[in-house]
């Protein structure tokens, strides 16, 4: 059963670090990680090297923090300022400087910062790549990102997943190697594929903005009253999968670097008009009825592009709420009340 294999996930937290050790020394692989995933795992991945995130359970941990070298060989961060930063710069650090903009300039720039970094922590030269090594681990990334997506289609038709235990089918994709998180996520797929019915209690479809996640009951709520979470614009969220890539393409190299100079990232990492740009101004094409906004005390980055994507949101015809912790009932219930009626009298 589904729930089943999603409990070998949540296990994976107090087994995490033998997990990656034993990982390492099996496969003689060098690691580096993240508090957020924001680099290309595909190329690191053809030198052997594994890119991940930190564990959560880790991060919100200050203990934990000193022993984060004997885990992973190292620890990289953007060079910009950034609310997950905020204890990582207490140990020591790589700093990757993130690319502006999007298209042929970033990926050029996206090219030099990885080479430079694996030159600088492992001494490779990045024009040394293997073609075919890349093929071949960009083929392993783009089977658990297809079950990623798979996965969250599936529920944000029939919800037949928790919004907590899609949050942890994310965190176990980003925390683990991609071969060890597909024989956790791939699992969870056949049992929820059974349901032939679909929801349909669900009126309104919406994108939940915020940033790592968003409290579960908070996210329970939206939806037991009636409004689909059927995208969601989280810093660990559906949105770190959306990359589809040919593997087997022979300009799999230049192809992948212009994929990821579009990525939509995260509030600290891109300006808010590129990001509008990305996400925002396409969110039609997904049938999107409102896009929520959840505030967060901790992340200035993220409260300081609300105003301006909800202004957009207006003039795109698509609705926004902001909530917070505090009010949060109360706004969704006026919005759905308001909804219903309309809907009534169509």
């Amino acid at each position: 059963m589904a729930i089943n294999n999603i409990k070998k996930i949540f296990e994976t937290e107090e087994s995490y670090e033998h997990i990656i050790k034993d990982y390492k020394k099996k496969y003689d692989k060098k690691i580096i990680a993240s508090p957020y995933y924001f680099i290309p795992p595909e190329i690191n991945a053809a030198f052997n090297i594994v890119t991940l995130k930190i564990p959560e359970f880790m991060l919100s941990q200050n203990s934990r923090l000193d022993r984060l070298h004997s885990i992973f060989d190292a620890i990289v961060i953007s060079d910009r300022e950034c609310f997950c930063n905020k204890d990582i710069k207490s140990i020591e650090h790589y700093i990757f400087r993130t690319p502006e903009g999007f298209g042929e300039d970033a990926a050029v720039a996206l090219h030099n910062e990885i080479a430079l970094m694996l030159n600088t922590l492992f001494s490779i030269e990045i024009k040394s790549i293997n073609i075919e090594s890349l093929q071949r681990e960009t083929a392993v990334y783009e089977n658990l990102r297809r079950s990623i997506r798979n996965i969250s289609s599936i529920r944000a038709e029939k919800r037949v997943l928790s919004n907590d235990e899609l949050a942890l089918i994310f965190e176990t994709a980003l925390t683990l190697p991609a071969e060890l998180a597909i024989q956790y996520i791939n699992p969870v797929l056949d049992p929820i594929k059974t349901p032939d019915t679909k929801d349909e209690d669900i009126r309104i479809r919406s994108l939940l903005y915020g940033k790592k996640n968003i409290p579960d009951h908070i996210a329970d709520h939206i939806e037991r009253i009636g409004i689909s979470i059927a995208e969601d614009d989280l810093c660990t969220g559906r949105r770190s999968f959306d990359i589809s890539l040919n593997a087997e393409s022979e300009y799999i190299f230049y192809e992948l670097l212009d994929a990821y100079s579009y990525r939509s990232l995260f509030p600290c990492l891109r300006p808010v008009n590129e990001r509008y740009e990305l996400i925002y101004k396409l969110l039609r094409n997904y049938q999107i009825d409102c896009v929520i906004f959840y505030k967060d005390e901790d992340c200035h980055d993220l409260n300081r592009d609300i105003d301006y994507l909800r202004i957009k949101m207006m003039r795109d015809g698509i609705d926004p709420l902001v909530i917070g912790k505090d009010n949060y009932e109360g706004v969704v219930s006026e919005y759905m009340k308001k909804s219903v009626t309309f809907l009534c009298q169509l």
